[in-house]
Order: structure tokens, then sequence, then C-alpha cells
């Protein structure tokens, strides 16, 4: 267990690559048009060269980020899940005929990006002296895999998690992973949930069984459609008090009403310390409490720790039903 001490998490809340390129070209439809045409690995007008392109334009933008957030003494920087995503795979406009060979285009440019981005993390982390995290497509074996990464202060690779809970689309072209991963590092020890893993309790009860300290949740969503509009913000509260670790949800800035937004820092008591509200980009900065033992109410300091005690009064034995896949109720 790390001794209790204080650091600085952030949440970037960025424009996404799809979302700036349209707000670059807003003025202009046929732009904005062709723009997807290009950048859609779904659809035969796919440009490789485009797409490689505008992807390095787009690390231009993340190097700007960075260093904005360099300037206000932050320890831990995340971004977004599918951060550097130079084009995607979705349904071809009207009109347009299907990409065939769309897997493997996406296989080669993600293994160009992934490789481009994981250095460029790492690079900017030793640059700046902040920890700086991410999900982004990676390609191993030739298989794409939506992968965290966490690059620590000397440049270095701490920590290279595979999303391992998929939602339908994401599942036809990525493969799961299949560990949780933690790295122990000087700000404690992190792990990753990307995105759809935080439906799943049983993540973050694997991560703090790893002793993790601070999760980081890279994502694009977190509140499904019949949900209460906060449900998603509640159930990151719930896993970081549940857990008595620390979380950073990053997602992209909103463009329209419907989509998430409120990228966060959660102390493990499950409290809101910074939020971005609203339809805009930027910074969720704050200081948070990591390691040490869980305390309650009028404990002296010689008491035991109430999460030590909590996680001895589980009751194994009785959990078999979740080893047992059911079929999908219809």
């Amino acid at each position: 267990m790390n001794q209790p001490h204080t650091v600085t998490l952030a949440a970037a809340q960025i424009w996404s690559s799809k979302t700036r390129a349209f707000r670059q070209r807003k003025a202009d439809p046929e732009r904005v048009q062709e723009h997807f045409r290009k950048y859609n690995l779904g659809a035969a007008t796919y440009d490789a060269e485009y797409a490689r392109a505008y992807g390095m334009e787009y690390l231009n933008y993340l190097t700007e980020q960075v260093d904005a957030a360099a300037t206000r003494g932050i320890d831990l920087l995340l971004f977004p899940e599918f951060c550097l995503t130079p084009a995607v795979i979705a349904d071809p406009l009207p009109g347009i005929a299907r990409n065939k060979s769309a897997i493997a285009d996406a296989v080669e440019l993600y293994t160009w990006s992934g490789k481009l981005f994981t250095d460029w993390l790492c690079a900017s982390a030793k640059r700046t002296g902040m920890f700086l995290g991410a999900s982004s497509f990676t390609v191993r074996r030739g298989k794409i895999f939506n992968t965290g990464l966490l690059a620590d202060d000397r440049g270095h690779l701490a920590l290279s998690y595979d999303k391992v809970h998929m939602p339908q689309g994401e599942i036809d072209y990525a493969e799961p992973g299949k560990t949780y991963p933690v790295a122990d590092t000087r700000l404690g020890r992190i792990g990753f949930s990307i995105c759809y893993d935080v439906q799943f309790p049983e993540h973050h009860a694997c991560l703090a069984e790893a002793g993790a300290e601070i999760v980081l949740h890279p994502s694009g969503g977190y509140t499904l459609p019949d949900e209460n509009p906060d449900m998603g913000q509640q159930r990151l509260r719930v896993r970081a008090s549940d857990h008595h670790c620390a979380i950073v949800y990053a997602c992209f800035a909103p463009e329209s009403d419907w989509e998430p937004r409120e990228s966060s820092v959660i102390s493990r008591s499950g409290k809101v310390e910074a939020c971005i509200r609203g339809k805009k980009a930027g910074f969720a900065v704050a200081k948070v409490s990591v390691g040490g033992k869980r305390s309650w109410p009028g404990d002296k300091p010689d008491a035991p720790d109430r999460e030590a005690i909590r996680r001895s009064l589980r009751r194994p034995t009785t959990y078999r039903p979740l080893l047992t896949k059911s079929a999908p109720h219809s």
C-alpha cells in the first residue's frame, strides 16, 4: 500500500478529429462531405494518403493541448478514447460503394497511427514532465486493439491495456483484451477502464484487487440511451467509492446535445472534484488524495483499514453464477 499523498489529475475534453474537421469546414457543406468520403475506411472513396495527412495535422492539435496543460501543475493528464483516429470505419454516404478491403486498410492505417501515437505520447510526457494517458487503436499480430496507453514523466510506456468489454459494432473489427494490468508508479498504482468497460462492475473489482488507486477512464460516452442523463457520472462515482480509487474520465467535447460530455476528476470518496460543463473544450483539474487506508468517521489513527476489512468479507464461492456464461435473453 502506498503512503497517502496528493496528486493533481486532469481530464482533457478536446475536439475529436471528426468534429474538429467538421468545425473547420462548417461554412462549406461540400467540404464536409468530401472530408467524410476520404476519412471513412468503410467507403470505396477512402483515401489513405489523406487520412495520414489529417492524422499528422490532428497530432499538432494534440501537442497544443499538452502544452496548454503543462502550465497548470498537472501530474497526470488523460485524453479521451480513440484519441488519434485518422479515419473511421462507418457506413458510406448514399450512392457510394462500400470499401471491400476496409478491415485490411484499417489494419494498415492503425499500425502506422498506433506507433506514431505511442511514440508521440512518450515524447510529450518526457518533454513536459507529466504522465500522459489515452486510448487509441493499435495493431499487433495483424489484429486491431483499442489500447489504453500511459506514458510516465520519463517518457517510458508505463502501462498498456487492451479494452476487454466491447459493444456491438466495435467487436466487429477490434479484438478484446483478456487481462487487467496495473502499473506501479510514483503517483500511485494506476489501471485503465475504457468506455464500455464501466458497465461491468467486475472490471473495477479486478483492478481494485490488483491494488489500483487511480483508474483512467477514456471514453466515447458513459450513459446508455435508456438511462437518466446523469447515470454515467453516477456510475463512475459508485465505482470510485466502491473500490476507494480516484477516477479520471475524459471524453470529447460535444457538438450536439445528445453527445456525452462532463469530463471529470472523481475522488476515492465518490465526490466530483472537477467537471467540464456544457458544450465546450477544456481541462478538468483537481488535487486528490491517493494511497493509505480507508477510514470511517471517528476512527483513531491506529484503526484498521476499512477497505481491507470489506474485501476480506467477500464470498467468492457464492459468485459461481458469474462464471457460467448464459445465452442472451430474448
